[in-house]
């Protein structure tokens, strides 16, 4: 099936050789949805195809897998299919360039339990968004390990170690010598998030799992060299936050459901499940949250981002408080900054919604206003690269911005964000060619930045 590179619905006004002047990154999105867009690197030719890791496993149908590319100069298509527990799997997609010097697209997905689906999108050129650097230098970084890239998802710190969450498992790595990074630690596993707590003798890690069927991990890393796992919470997650308040250690899980289950982990060996919040009004899944006190601001992905009171009792009869609605709601937090209480919202939606792609929103954050989470201002790098997560340190915000990489924005006018420095660790050749590349979490430590990038694994930069 899908096998006739003709077949596969494109403009009739594709230019006529037109791939000749294809080589090069672009970014091709169907803008009707959040998440049909990606950022191809293509190169080669028309007798090796444009397949960036093309191999000639590719070919070969004896394992249930096959991949090909073809083009005439004018049209390019490939197709994808494999099978998996008695589905058939197929993806197709074909491109050609117009006039406009902009990509027409189709992507065509069948497989026998749904049929098919058909979905247009347009591409433009993309490229690293200005110079390498503002403001920020490269210290020191541990990209590889055997040999093996590291794929980072998510970061933190604790003394002189970090900990990073991603693909491959966690690793555990000095940086007493940021200079020279080194890795003394590994836990197997797909991990999305981490949080570690310490209680003076014990350190214990918490891991969110990319793969939905499996729970919430509960590691030792007391000593760094021999991560092992200590149990599991009872629930799934896919992010976590913790809050210190009355003596006691509070994580928080983000569960992609209503529920926000809470666990005391003062002792961090011995976590005590605390209570469980439900997102009150209409809910699409809870992506990731911010707590402060007794409200939670639960990202409530494309139903928005959503304030709600606990102060009543942690269950099911919490108080909606404010609802902020953007493209995907993805992260959040909420403070005071220049004298003011804000609550930032970030959007990782590339859409041509009335939100004008993904942003960074500004709100009102006092909830006895009558403008609670009303948006003051917007910071956005431009609309075709989203906003992952950041820290807030005093007036600045640090973020990790996807393709573009480590931002500093001086919040001091909050209705006025000033970007200050920045630094882009996204590289154009390397990269694989998805909507989430580059930086993906940041952590500041005095005048360091330390940053889990998608490709690079672990750089740590200092702020002039």
């Amino acid at each position: 099936m899908y096998i006739d590179p003709a077949a596969v619905p494109l403009p009739g006004n594709c230019i006529a050789n037109g791939l000749r002047d294809l080589p090069g990154r672009w970014f091709v999105a169907d803008q009707r949805q959040y998440f049909r867009f990606e950022y191809p690197k293509y190169e080669g030719s028309c007798t090796t195809g444009f397949h960036r890791f093309m191999t000639e496993d590719d070919h070969d149908p004896a394992d249930g897998y096959t991949f090909y590319t073809w083009s005439d100069g004018t049209r390019y298509f490939q197709r994808e299919a494999y099978e998996f527990q008695s589905t058939v799997y197929i993806s197709v997609y074909a491109a050609c360039v117009t006039p406009d010097d902009t990509i027409a697209a189709t992507w065509i997905n069948y497989d026998t339990d749904r049929g098919e689906r058909v979905a247009q999108g347009t591409g433009k050129r993309f490229a690293p968004k200005d110079d390498l650097a503002s403001g920020i230098t490269l210290v020191g970084s541990l990209e590889k390990i055997n040999g093996a890239p590291i794929n980072a998802l998510n970061i933190v710190l604790d003394g002189s170690f970090v900990y990073l969450a991603g693909f491959s498992g966690m690793e555990v790595i000095d940086v007493s010598d940021p200079t020279a990074p080194k890795q003394v630690g590994h836990y197997d596993g797909s991990w999305n998030d981490i949080r570690v707590v310490n209680d003076g003798t014990n350190v214990v890690a918490f891991l969110s799992p990319r793969d939905s069927q499996v729970k919430t991990q509960v590691v030792d890393v007391t000593t760094p060299s021999a991560p092992h796992n200590i149990g599991m919470l009872q629930e799934y997650s896919h992010s976590l936050q913790i809050q210190e308040r009355n003596n006691k250690k509070e994580l928080y899980l983000a569960t992609y459901n209503e529920s926000v289950p809470r666990y005391d982990v003062t002792a961090p060996k011995t976590p005590v499940r605390s209570g469980m919040a439900i997102v009150p009004g209409d809910v699409s899944g809870v992506h990731d949250l911010f707590v402060q006190g007794d409200m939670i601001y639960a990202n409530n992905t494309t139903l928005g981002l959503v304030a709600f009171d606990t102060s009543g009792g942690f269950g099911s009869s919490n108080v909606e408080k404010g609802r902020f609605t953007l493209g995907y709601s993805h992260a959040s937090w909420a403070g005071t900054i220049a004298g003011r209480k804000l609550v930032l919202a970030g959007d990782e939606g590339m859409t041509r919604s009335s939100s004008g792609g993904a942003h960074l929103s500004i709100l009102e954050g006092d909830p006895a206003s009558a403008n609670f989470m009303k948006e003051i201002a917007i910071y956005q790098t431009r609309p075709e690269t989203g906003i992952h997560y950041w820290e807030v340190h005093g007036d600045k915000l640090y973020i990790a911005y996807y393709h573009d990489g480590i931002r500093v924005v001086d919040l001091s006018n909050p209705t006025q964000p000033r970007e200050v420095a920045h630094y882009n660790d996204w590289i154009e050749e390397n990269a694989y060619g998805g909507a989430f590349e580059g930086a993906l979490a940041v952590r500041k430590v005095g005048d360091l930045l330390y940053v889990a990038d998608l490709e690079r694994g672990l750089l740590i930069l200092r702020e002039q």
